[in-house]
C-alpha cells in the first residue's frame, strides 16, 4: 500500500489485546483494536496506536475451592518494552503527573505507544494501575492521560498526524487538548461549528446509548479533575 495516499491517524485506546502474555486488554474492545493495528502493520497503513501501559492489567478470575468466582490482581513486568526516552506531563487536580512513554511492535504491530504513570516522579503512579479499575474520578484520571497525555506524546515524538481516532469515547479528552492548542486563552469561541479540532477526530462507539448513559461522567466530575 502507498502510505503517501493515506493521512497519517493516531489511534486511540484504552486496552489492546496483542497476546494473552501481554495484559492490556479486558476483551472485546482490545481485541479489535489489537487486530487493527496488527492490520496496519499487514498492509503498512500509516496507523500510530496509543494507550496506557496498565501494572496489574485487568482482572484475572480464578475460581476458590468451594467454586465461587473471585477477582485477583498482579504486578506484570515487560522487560521487552522500548524506552523511547519522552516523557510527557498532564494536569489532575492541578498536580503535574508525569507519563513515561513506552513503545513495542513485538506482535506484529504497528509501533505501540504506551504511557505510564507508575514512575518515581510521581505520587499519583496509581493512574496506570488497574484496567477499568477503581472508581470514577480514577477512570477520568486515566482518561486524562490517554487523551490530553496521548496529544502530548505525539507531539514530543514529532510524529506528525492527520486525523485522530478514538475507539471508544475514553480518549474523548484529546479534542480538548487539540482546541487547547489551537486557541490562544484570551481568543472568544464564537460558533461551536467552528472550533478547531472538529475536522480532526473520528470517534467510534461499540455500546448502546442505554449503557453510555449508566456509565457517561457528568461534565462537573471531569471539570473538577482538570481544574480542581
Amino acid at each position: 500500500m502507498n502510505e503517501k495516499q493515506l493521512p497519517s491517524v493516531a489511534y486511540f485506546s484504552m486496552e489492546y489485546g496483542l497476546s494473552s502474555d501481554f495484559k492490556m486488554y479486558a476483551g472485546g474492545l482490545g481485541i479489535l483494536a489489537g487486530d487493527y493495528i496488527k492490520g496496519a502493520r499487514d498492509i503498512q497503513a500509516p496507523i500510530i496506536p496509543i494507550g496506557l501501559k496498565w501494572k496489574q492489567g485487568y482482572t484475572d478470575q480464578k475460581i476458590d475451592a468451594a467454586g465461587n468466582p473471585y477477582d485477583s490482581y498482579h504486578n506484570h513486568v515487560y522487560d521487552f518494552l522500548e524506552d523511547t526516552g519522552v516523557k510527557v506531563t498532564v494536569k489532575v487536580r492541578k498536580i503535574d503527573v508525569v507519563c513515561k512513554v513506552w513503545k513495542t511492535d513485538r506482535f506484529g504491530n504497528n509501533p505501540l505507544y504506551l504511557l505510564d504513570t507508575d514512575i518515581p516522579e510521581n505520587g499519583d503512579a496509581w493512574i496506570t494501575g488497574q484496567l477499568y479499575g477503581w472508581f470514577g474520578e480514577e477512570r477520568i484520571a486515566q482518561e486524562i492521560v490517554l487523551g490530553i497525555g496521548g496529544v502530548k506524546a505525539m507531539r514530543a515524538l514529532q510524529i506528525p498526524i492527520d486525523v485522530y481516532h478514538f475507539n471508544e469515547g475514553h480518549a474523548a479528552l484529546a479534542a480538548i487538548e487539540l482546541i487547547r492548542e489551537k486557541c490562544p486563552a484570551a481568543a472568544p469561541l464564537k460558533k461551536p461549528g467552528k472550533l478547531p479540532g472538529k475536522r480532526l477526530c473520528s470517534l467510534h462507539i461499540h455500546r448502546s446509548r442505554k449503557a453510555m448513559r449508566r456509565t457517561r461522567w457528568t461534565v462537573w466530575s471531569i471539570w473538577a479533575l482538570l481544574t480542581a
